[in-house]
């Protein structure tokens, strides 16, 4: 196999000097952002080599996401990193608002059925940081400063054998950034080629590709799936900087001047602010300055004052509303994330949605390269998430609508809204699906579906939901109660299926009920906890000698975990029967 590098530029691309290097890996994925990094860690601990490229030479720090959100938190929980986030960031729940001048508080990332009923308020920067110090801690390191230029999908039609072949390039200067490129945020057009660079490339084959290169994707470009939405025509303002303002500005601010102007503003932990505000009325060609920020923002602020002190990043953002009309392109070759789908960040679940694409996606690709699955399970991603994508999109383009749009109907709907919304604020429940993504759900498809012995349950307990969390109190040898613990503790992951036993009670080690005992007149089969042992091991031991991951891991990861879960006896009638604190727990 040649090894030597591809130096060319422009002018000499259909015309090499040499051959390029190539090497081979189950999984390539291309960009390590938060979702393409996270992918990476799914895969690894799950016993799949992966190779993850990324054009920029250091991570970004332009934070673009600022919030993780429920849901996602719970998957962080399942997935063993929650505590080096909760650490980092910080819990936030309200919105400070101004509108028209009056100041009111709005629990709008308050939520009742979640253990963290609240967004974690974290820069995408540190979100970044702290998922490739664990893919290090995995032994995996992103190779920074390889951008991919090209990906097909090879199929030899006689044998069988389908990969997918992409090359990757790194500029000979050190740094992959073009004078050609645009500035503007939130872009979704490849950019124009830089003609005098040089560059050395490699050719990689893998099984399969993730593409998780953002908004601007080259793998979506490269496999023409078409990108499908409008961009919006407002001129969004994003400023990063020091200002002097009487704003109380403790949590993420939302602001409606006397101008109808929306305006947005974040405290970030390094004692700047975020401010994302309407500038519509500006040329989005022209050079932004302070100035002209300091100008906008009192503009919407005003009575309140608002001084510009310093900007570490000034710039516009584009608004674009699309969606990938494939998530995938010959069940090799994925979209994740922005490269799949866009939209306002009104709501900011954009990255939420990206890290829940990835963890949907790697724990199926898993199971395929470790030989437990057919691939068509990898048809059940794009089936689960595209809808879940459609209803963000609506969600928060109606939201973005309402506070920036220009047309003159939203304008008078704001002006109405805001004159009313400050003292009808404490009024307003917040559905807990809004925002904190926990009413996820999936249609039923080939690993998602009703057992034809089971009866179909009525809401809000159907096949394809989120798993209710709950306390529960672990079971000890001998009978004994132990610790406290949640469902949601039990449950986790990544890839493993867990199998809950429910039974009315944890009987007694010695208890003697026969096993075809009926009870009663209610044609219910008892057994007791030897036998139910007995039998949860011996399918355990019969699942697990015929499905488990063991490819490249150290030890042998179980794909089945099975938990007994039964009422405290006390507890199976009156009253208490509905405490979910007399429910008991035992692991198998």
């Amino acid at each position: 196999m040649p090894t030597q590098f591809q130096l060319y530029t422009k002018k000499n691309m259909a015309h090499p000097l040499h051959y390029p290097k190539t090497s081979e890996i189950p999984v390539l994925i291309s960009g390590a952002g938060p979702v393409g990094t996270f992918a990476a860690i799914m895969l690894t601990r799950l016993g799949v080599r992966c190779r993850i490229v990324e054009r920029e030479s250091s991570i970004s720090v332009m934070s673009k996401a600022l919030s993780i959100h429920a849901r996602t938190l719970e998957i962080f929980q399942q997935t063993g990193l929650i505590d080096r986030f909760l650490i980092h960031g910080h819990p936030i729940s309200d919105f400070n608002i101004y509108f028209n001048g009056v100041f009111s508080v709005f629990p709008g990332l308050v939520n009742s059925i979640s253990y963290y009923n609240y967004a974690l308020f974290l820069e995408q920067v540190k979100t970044s940081a702290l998922l490739n110090e664990e893919l290090e801690r995995l032994g995996v390191n992103v190779d920074r400063g390889w951008e991919l230029v090209d990906t097909k999908v090879i199929e030899e039609g006689a044998v069988g054998n389908v990969w997918v072949e992409t090359t990757i390039r790194r500029a000979i200067d050190g740094s992959n950034i073009r004078s050609t490129e645009s500035s503007v945020v939130g872009e979704v057009d490849l950019d124009a080629e830089q003609t005098d660079k040089v560059y050395e490339t490699e050719v990689i084959r893998s099984r399969y590709l993730i593409g998780a290169d953002g908004g601007k994707s080259v793998v979506r470009h490269k496999v023409n799936i078409p990108f499908l939405g409008k961009t919006l025509e407002n001129n969004i303002i994003l400023f990063d900087g020091n200002i002097e303002t009487d704003l109380d500005l403790s949590s993420i601010t939302v602001i409606n001047g006397r101008n109808n102007r929306t305006m947005n503003i974040f405290p970030l932990s390094d004692g700047q602010v975020r401010i994302m505000v309407d500038g519509s009325e500006l040329d989005p060609g022209e050079r932004l300055t302070n100035e002209i920020l300091e100008k906008t923002a009192q503009a919407a602020a005003f009575p309140a004052k608002l001084l510009v002190k310093s900007s570490s990043w000034l710039t516009f953002y584009r608004v674009n509303e699309r969606q990938a009309e494939s998530y995938s392109y010959k069940n090799s070759i994925f979209l994740a994330g922005d490269a799949a789908h866009v939209h306002s960040p009104a709501g900011g679940q954009g990255m939420n949605l990206g890290l829940q694409d990835a963890y949907n996606l790697t724990w199926k690709m898993a199971l395929v390269i470790n030989g437990l699955s057919e691939a068509r399970i990898l048809e059940t991603y794009e089936a689960e998430r595209a809808p879940v994508a459609s209803s963000v999109i609506k969600m928060s383009s109606g939201m973005f609508a309402l506070g920036f749009s220009c047309h003159p109907i939203y304008k008078i709907m704001r002006k109405i809204v805001t004159a009313f919304a400050s003292y009808l604020v404490r009024f307003i429940t917040v559905p807990p699906g809004t925002v904190s993504m926990l009413t996820t759900r999936y249609d039923e498809n080939m690993i998602n579906q009703h057992h034809k012995s089971q009866p179909i349950l009525k809401e809000p307990f159907q096949v394809g939901q989120r798993a209710h969390d709950g306390p529960l109190l672990r079971v000890l040898t001998g009978g004994q109660l132990g610790e406290a613990l949640r469902l949601h503790q039990l449950i986790r992951g990544p890839g493993t299926f867990h199998i809950l036993v429910f039974t009315s009670n944890m009987l007694s080690p010695t208890a003697t009920t026969p096993t075809s005992k009926l009870a009663g007149q209610q044609m219910v089969e008892h057994t007791n906890e030897v036998d139910l042992k007995h039998n949860i091991e011996q399918y355990l031991q019969q699942w697990r000698s015929q499905w488990a991951y063991g490819h490249g891991l150290k030890e042998v990861q179980p794909l089945f975990n099975i938990h007994v879960i039964g009422a405290v006896p006390e507890t199976l009638s009156g009253p208490h029967f509905q405490d979910p604190s007399k429910i008991q727990a035992d692991t198998l």
